[in-house]
């Protein structure tokens, strides 16, 4: 077991007995603990959000206080004080449950929340600057590996992916994609189209990848025309490019929504469509995307514009190739800017039994990409259906999942 999967369980742990503490009777005379958001401090107390509900822990001269780290290694404690407490700190208090819900302090353990702040500071910038992220191809058991299409600009490239020994996985939870819902899984809990991130160290051909952390989503992604926008509910519905049929799209939880700008969108198609034959276009020059142009093929510029020895799927300078940082460019947008006719596409949860999907990724304006997907699979601009997933959008995939 990882740290990170003992992390996860200890914080499991802690939350079932909180919901002890709300939900049961419970034994004053045996010690619990607490964990929580500290959202207000007295001489001897400090008020704590834990999981939504509101928990006053009681301090006295015989607590007993310490310090530990953002990791939650109960072995590195050290001694601390009712001073060094803050709002907005994280505390786990192992104390006595009183008979108006607050607790009188035994021994409590304090996370500074400055030092959660630069640990996930140096978490996030380690996953970008050695990470690599793409949607599982294939899976070898024998010999433990993955297969991930990773997406750049203008290609994609496959990557085979092994482990360290003491490698650390994650799944995403089913309805999320905050970190802190992950949970622990291991090598059998990858799926062959799950979207997966990894932390880990490049081959010299950049064809192979050493992961050491691992984290794995089971989401999908869908294309369509807007039928209806309910700003009110944050709801679209879509006619799926891929079955014709309607989905009923929740987008309460987008952390990603973007619009391609028309000239970029049809830029990127046209030199998608260049790739895919040879630098002649769709259909050897006939059908590219209108408005985009074919991209030079002089001056060393190689097809698709893959600058200087940059390799397909921005594997040089970066493992996404510039697609977030193209990302972070785009025009930031609402539900509400959503209007029916649009080309969208979403990654997003797996479709419930009510035909409803959540997504976290949410990018408009994709019209050109999809039409050339159409193209490339024989179907004409009229016919909607027969995409079969087999859409590359940039930026859809990947980080940011």
């Amino acid at each position: 077991m990882t740290q990170n999967a003992i992390i996860s369980i200890f914080i499991l742990f802690i939350s079932a007995l909180v919901s002890q503490i709300f939900g049961q009777t419970v034994d004053p005379m045996k010690p619990v603990l607490v964990r929580g958001d500290v959202t207000a401090v007295s001489s001897d107390s400090a008020t704590l959000n834990a999981n939504g509900k509101t928990v006053k822990a009681e301090f006295s001269e015989k607590t007993e206080y310490k310090k530990i780290s953002p990791d939650l290694n109960l072995r590195s404690a050290t001694p601390s004080s009712i001073a060094d407490i803050k709002v907005g700190d994280k505390l786990i208090v192992s104390c006595l449950i009183k008979a108006d819900g607050g607790c009188n302090a035994i021994r409590s353990y304090l996370v500074s929340s400055a030092e959660l702040s630069a640990k996930e500071a140096k978490e996030a910038s380690e996953w970008k600057t050695r990470g690599i992220s793409g949607k599982v191809e294939s899976i070898d058991a024998i010999n433990r590996t993955v297969t991930i299409k990773v997406s750049g600009l203008m290609s994609s490239q496959s990557v085979v992916i092994s482990f360290k020994p003491n490698a650390q996985f994650l799944h995403y939870a089913d309805d999320s994609v905050q970190f802190e819902d992950a949970k622990p899984t291991d090598f059998l809990g990858i799926g062959i189209g799950d979207m997966l991130k990894a932390v880990g160290d490049r081959g010299a051909d950049n064809t192979t990848f050493t992961a050491e952390k691992v984290l794995v989503g089971s989401f999908r992604t869908i294309a369509g025309t807007v039928k209806s926008v309910d700003a009110g509910k944050n709801e679209v519905v879509i006619s799926d490019f891929a079955t014709g049929k309607d989905v009923t799209i929740s987008t309460s939880k987008v952390t990603t929504f973007k619009r391609f700008p028309a000239e970029d969108a049809e830029r990127l198609a046209g030199m998608q469509a260049a790739m895919l034959n040879g630098g002649q276009g769709a259909g050897g020059g006939q059908g590219r995307p209108s408005g985009a142009e074919s991209p030079r093929q002089g001056g060393g510029q190689r097809p698709g514009g893959w600058a200087g020895g940059q390799r397909p799927g921005g594997m040089n300078g970066g493992p996404r190739g510039g697609v977030d940082e193209m990302l972070d460019r785009f025009p930031t947008i609402t539900t509400a800017d959503l209007k029916p006719g649009d080309s969208i596409a979403v990654s997003s949860t797996k479709e419930d039994a009510s035909g409803h999907v959540t997504a976290f990724k949410l990018l408009a304006g994709v019209e050109p990409f999809l039409r050339l997907a159409q193209m490339g699979s024989g179907k004409g601009r009229g016919n909607r259906g027969g995409l079969e997933g087999s859409f590359t959008i940039p930026g859809l995939d990947g980080s940011g999942f």
